[in-house]
């Protein structure tokens, strides 16, 4: 009998020392995916048969993270760009990750910072909506997601006053 309730509490303790790593972890992952603010998100509008467009928004970290990924409903591809002028010269280039220094704004806008969406599934239309999934790695390599709604603009609607709006998206979308 002494046996027995020697494996039952061996059988308890690793349960409880379990649990107690699950709600550990759970605990983190929660707190550094509420630790990411995204502001006026939006992706360009395309015309019939044009198979890239870019993303935009602003991306504030409680927290030093690194946007590792992007993955999109719409497109087989997403990637991170930077654009910047050289020598007279608009240059482009894709980056394989963007570190978010804690408590920086890191704006994704025309002519800088922004993400391409490639081999687009059909064209996007002027208010449609397109989801896309940023995974973010922290300093203690511990991934996590983040989803975002972002509404399609047409050329006509992004230098209007709803591309100005500061509506914060959280993960809840």
């Amino acid at each position: 009998m002494t046996q027995l309730h020697l494996i039952r509490n061996h059988i308890q303790r690793s349960l409880r020392y379990g649990l107690a790593l699950m709600l550990t972890a759970t605990a983190t992952l929660s707190y550094a995916q509420e630790s990411i603010n995204i502001h006026n998100p939006w992706v360009k509008a395309t015309y019939p048969g044009q198979s890239v467009s870019a993303g935009y928004m602003t991306i504030t970290s409680a927290n030093d993270v690194t946007l590792v990924k992007i993955e999109s409903d719409v497109s087989d591809s997403v990637e991170i760009h930077s654009m910047k002028m050289e020598n007279n010269v608009m240059k482009m280039r894709m980056l394989t990750s963007l570190p978010l220094t804690a408590g920086k704004p890191y704006k994704l806008e025309p002519a800088g910072y922004h993400f391409m969406l490639f081999d687009l599934k059909k064209p996007l239309a002027d208010t449609q909506t397109v989801n896309f999934e940023l995974t973010f790695k922290n300093k203690q390599n511990v991934e996590f997601k983040q989803s975002v709604k972002a509404m399609v603009k047409s050329a006509e609607n992004i230098s209007g006053p709803a591309n100005h709006d500061d509506h914060e998206h959280h993960n809840s979308h």
